[in-house]
């Protein structure tokens, strides 16, 4: 079990990550802002509609990987 140390507003186990630091978990802040970066990255592709301006091959691609991780996820529950 790894110990928990204190300190600067995130929680560090002693340990390593597969990057040789320290591993740490992010705040309950950090994942709510987080969050709203990507409702912003969202709304902000949704605006400027970078999807439709690819080749339609790109899209077809896309949407073919779309499809082949839901079919995943509906499949692993």
């Amino acid at each position: 079990m790894a110990a928990l140390r204190v300190g600067s507003g995130e929680r560090t186990f002693k340990g390593s990550s597969h990057l040789g630091g320290p591993v740490t978990m992010a705040t309950s802040r950090q994942r709510a802002a987080g969050r709203k970066n990507i409702k912003k990255a969202a709304t902000a592709a949704k605006r400027k509609r970078t999807l439709s301006k690819l080749p339609k091959s790109t899209r077809t691609a896309l949407g073919k990987q779309a499809n082949k991780v839901k079919r995943a996820k509906a499949k692993a529950r």
